[in-house]
């Protein structure tokens, strides 16, 4: 038999497949010993779901790229929020979560941590200086807001939590580890969504969730192979591929959004932009940030108008992701946010009109072209 083929295997040829695979389960057997085989070994690779060597040497290099020395993967961003979150929450526990929070994070928040016994409050970036903690035992923010951009200030809250016992978790998607790293700021854990930045090609749904705090990281590991959260090693493979450039396409990202926002803030067609580099104050945590990535915010007051604006690009394509090579534009209200009824799109401040524009690395002259050309046909 000189080989493996998609036709049936013939009774005659079952001998033959026993001679070659017995000495490799002699193998194994013969390299089985307790140490190796412990579960709680994450360098034991007895089975993919608890451990991989690529998944481990990818996580290793996010973490040391976060600010930390260990991390987890996941197979998705809301994986890394579940199972960080349930590492930490029981019953009876209180969480505070910032109000303007990724869509599929509020679907968390609402419909299953309160299942779970876990009372859930929120606050507003606006309202930090009047939060109060009473016995939380988790802040949960975003450093950049999905989509309104705003900068949550990290240093300030990392204090307050750790006066009042709590943790501070921060995603840090929006701005990715090149931008900033919350760990450095007295954040307690690092949440990104890996699918965005760190990938980079629109080819990868993964998350990854990292701390300094090493106890943290294990509990996290520990339910996120229970609860089957586990990433694609191949996936994995193709991030150690993609962080490589890291650097690259963030300064390309920084510097073509902050050009885009300036041209949309100067346009009598749209009537709000959000984007940090506008902004007359950010707190002092993001003072040394090298850019504040690819998502611009602009509003057009009404859906109509938001609708013939997306419709009418074509560089920039209609699609729910974000921080790819390639130019992407959607309305959050009807994407990323669509969970949301109209009460909560205005306690969010999320405008039905709301564009969210992610800034690829193209040319920028032909990008402001094509944003041209669909302005004028509002």
């Amino acid at each position: 038999m000189k080989g493996f083929s998609t036709r049936s295997i013939h009774i005659g040829e079952i001998h033959q497949l026993d001679s070659i695979t017995t000495p490799i389960f002699q193998t194994a057997n013969f390299l089985m010993n307790p140490s190796k085989y412990k579960v709680d070994n994450r360098d034991s690779y007895i089975y993919s779901r608890i451990s991989n060597p690529t998944v481990r040497a990818v996580e290793q290099k996010l973490a040391n790229l976060c600010g930390a020395k260990e991390g987890v993967l996941f197979s998705s961003g809301m994986g890394a929020i579940t199972c960080s979150l349930l590492s930490v929450l029981s019953e009876n526990d209180r969480a505070i979560f910032l109000t303007e929070l990724y869509g599929g994070t509020h679907s968390l928040i609402e419909k299953v941590l309160p299942t779970l016994g876990i009372q859930c409050d929120f606050f507003s970036v606006d309202e930090i200086s009047k939060l109060s903690l009473d016995g939380a035992k988790v802040v949960y923010v975003e450093s950049l807001t999905n989509p309104l951009l705003k900068l949550t200030d990290v240093e300030y809250l990392a204090r307050i939590a750790h006066e009042n016992g709590a943790l501070l978790f921060v995603d840090n998607t929006f701005l990715s580890p090149y931008n900033f790293r919350s760990l450095e700021f007295g954040a307690d854990l690092e949440i990104h969504s890996v699918t965005k930045y760190i990938n980079g090609h629109s080819d990868v749904i993964l998350g990854f969730a990292t701390s300094k705090d090493e106890n943290l990281i294990n509990k996290i590991w520990q339910k996120m192979y229970t609860l089957g959260f586990n990433p694609n090693p191949f996936e994995a493979y193709l991030v150690a591929r993609s962080v490589k450039t890291l650097a690259l396409r963030m300064e390309k990202h920084n510097h073509n959004a902050k050009q885009i926002a300036e041209f949309l803030s100067s346009h009598d067609k749209v009537v709000d932009v959000r984007y940090p580099s506008l902004y007359k104050q950010i707190p002092s945590c993001y003072e040394g940030c090298p850019g504040f990535g690819a998502v611009v915010y602009c509003d057009f007051l009404t859906q109509e108008n938001a609708l013939r604006f997306v419709e009418n690009l074509k560089i920039f394509k209609q699609a729910t992701s974000l921080a790819g090579v390639e130019s992407l534009v959607t309305i959050p209200s009807l994407t990323s946010h669509a969970s949301l009824n109209d009460e909560q799109l205005k306690k969010a401040q999320i405008s039905k009109g709301g564009v969210r524009i992610s800034v690829g690395v193209e040319d920028l002259d032909d990008l402001i072209e094509d944003l041209s050309q669909a302005l004028y046909k509002i």
